[in-house]
């Protein structure tokens, strides 16, 4: 009886193939449960004669279409398929004799499962830099897998080798037709979504032969990039895992920016690399190539309203504390007015849109781009003399702004630091609140009194967090959906805290501008400090960064 059926998409490629075929005959699983069908994909060589003069003990069908992409022509063999289960083979793939028995025995143990066998990698050349990095990284990959410190998603889900349910991958409508590239992770995405689980399979090896040359690569790399703009506009909460991942840093935005204008290659760039070799400076390298090579496919699929500029430079969110009256000394907490003065004229004359955080939060929501030149004004503790002497400023110039409140605090001072010029520190009072209210400014939680989230066990965390929203939500009789986490500290379960609790943002304190793929729940702000020059204020709207 057939359990598995073994799909197998090719194009122009018989070598590699027959010696994927006649792995396939050396299973340690019964030949007369499995069997092998392959989809030549539009191939013009001798796949067929090769396929035709194969003597082995499965069964083993050829099957032909035009060339429309490994996506459909998977699809295409699974209509064919017996078995219960399909498992799927890249034509390069060398399976080790138990891939096809560890596939079968999870299917059997579990149900509702997705087994993702272990592949590794072998390259014909491996004296280059960048293909001896990539191999690194990849090695690097599987080695967490198995040693159990990394759990597999549906990043891991390649179509080169793994499994499911026949049933399960025709209910779901199988691999998307009209995508090609990343077909497999955007079906490995929808499962998950389905409550489907994966589990690794160390033992169910697949041994890739690749022979592609190193500008082969960095091709794959750039068609990748633009893959990922497809997935995310059709599954827009891929963006943190996806293009979240492409953050640049404050050099690789600038060294993006100048390449992109010189318009250098990506082999170029890696042939430098070879410079550094296996050094730590050698891996940054790699994974400075590897982002440019995302972003230039990013940059050619994306619209005019996504254009690569503005999602490099992304749009800045400024913290602020304290104030400070004339003849008050400056330091980190506290800004003396007048430089805030100085600081709102310069976005002014330089034609900056001062967005609220809910705006924010809204064109992040919807996938698309604030205005050009966006900024957020965000203030942190909700400081008395906020009312006195920023408030009006605000209101003169027309700009919104979002205060954090410490709900158990208002009205009080503050108490939860031994810091001079802020401890005993009075702080807004709920009158001042609630008129500030009807103007622009905006109000979000900080907590009920500014605890450190990560020292304390997770009901309290949680009534921190839940009873902040509530506090306020009392008090202003209006939806509260941003937190700053205190002290900028946060982990996973804060991230989960705040989202279970009905915020829509989570801010915190680590520097950067924030693009369409950051985190919801891990937005970046740049923290203005009270001695910051008016030049270090203007390169921060630029590149996310004071230093």
């Amino acid at each position: 009886m057939i359990e598995m059926s073994i799909v197998i998409p090719t194009y122009n490629r018989a070598k590699r193939l027959r010696a994927c075929l006649e792995a396939l005959a050396r299973q340690t699983q019964p030949a007369n449960e499995f069997e092998v069908i392959v989809v030549n994909d539009g191939g013009t060589d001798d796949t067929e004669k090769i396929v035709s003069s194969l003597n082995v003990p499965y069964a083993l069908q050829i099957f032909h279409q035009k060339n429309q992409g490994q996506n459909v022509a998977r699809n295409y063999g699974v209509e064919f398929a017996q078995g219960r289960y399909c498992l799927f083979l890249d034509d390069d793939i060398i399976a080790q004799p138990e891939l096809i028995a560890e596939h079968l025995r999870l299917h059997h143990e579990q149900e509702g499962v997705i087994g993702l066998g272990q592949m590794s990698l072998h390259f014909a050349k491996t004296t280059n830099w960048f293909i001896a990095s990539y191999l690194r990284g990849w090695h690097k990959h599987y080695e967490e897998l198995n040693k159990g410190t990394r759990e597999p998603t549906w990043e891991d889900c390649y179509a080169g080798n793994f499994s499911i349910s026949r049933s399960v991958f025709l209910e779901v409508g199988g691999f998307a037709a009209d995508i090609r590239k990343a077909h497999d992770v955007e079906l490995g995405y929808r499962l998950q979504q389905l409550g489907l689980r994966y589990v690794y399979l160390s033992k169910a090896l697949g041994k890739q032969d690749e022979r592609k040359e190193v500008w082969e690569l960095l091709a794959d790399i750039e068609k990748a990039g633009a893959a990922w703009v497809t997935l995310c506009q059709r599954h827009p909460s891929m963006y943190p895992y996806l293009l979240g991942s492409m953050i640049p840093s404050l050099r690789e935005s600038l060294l993006l920016n100048i390449f992109w204008m010189t318009g250098i290659s990506p082999g170029i760039l890696a042939g430098i690399g070879s410079i550094f070799g296996s050094t730590r400076w050698g891996r940054k390298w790699f994974r400075f190539v590897n982002h440019y090579c995302r972003w230039r496919g990013y940059r050619r699929v994306t619209s005019v309203q996504m254009s690569s500029k503005a999602l490099i430079q992304g749009t800045p969110i400024l913290m602020y504390h304290a104030f400070g009256k004339p003849g008050e000394r400056a330091s980190r907490f506290v800004l003396p007015i007048s430089r805030f003065i100085q600081q709102m004229d310069l976005l002014k004359w330089l034609g900056y849109h001062v967005l609220s955080l809910e705006e924010f939060q809204q064109y992040h929501l919807n996938q698309s781009l604030p205005p050009a030149r966006s900024v957020v004004l965000t203030f942190d503790d909700g400081y008395a003399e906020f009312y006195d002497l920023v408030y009006p400023v605000l209101k003169r110039n027309g700009f919104a702004a979002t205060v954090f409140i410490v709900s158990e605090k208002i009205g009080a001072c503050n108490d939860w630091t031994s810091l001079p010029e802020l401890n005993g520190r009075p702080l807004l009072t709920s009158n001042e609140i609630r008129e500030m209210a009807h103007y622009d400014i905006q109000f979000g939680a900080h907590s009920r009194t500014h605890a450190r989230l990560l020292a304390m066990s997770q009901d309290h965390m949680q009534d921190e967090i839940e009873g902040s929203k509530a506090d306020l939500e009392n008090a202003l009789h209006t939806p509260i959906t941003t937190f700053a986490y205190p002290y900028g500290e946060f982990n996973a379960e804060a991230q989960d805290a705040i989202r279970n609790a009905g915020f829509r943002g989570g801010y915190s304190t680590n520097k950067g501008l924030n693009i369409l793929g950051s985190p919801s729940f891990a937005f970046h702000r740049i923290e203005v400090e009270g001695t910051l020059s008016l030049r270090r204020f203007a390169m921060a709207l630029w590149l996310g960064n004071t230093r």
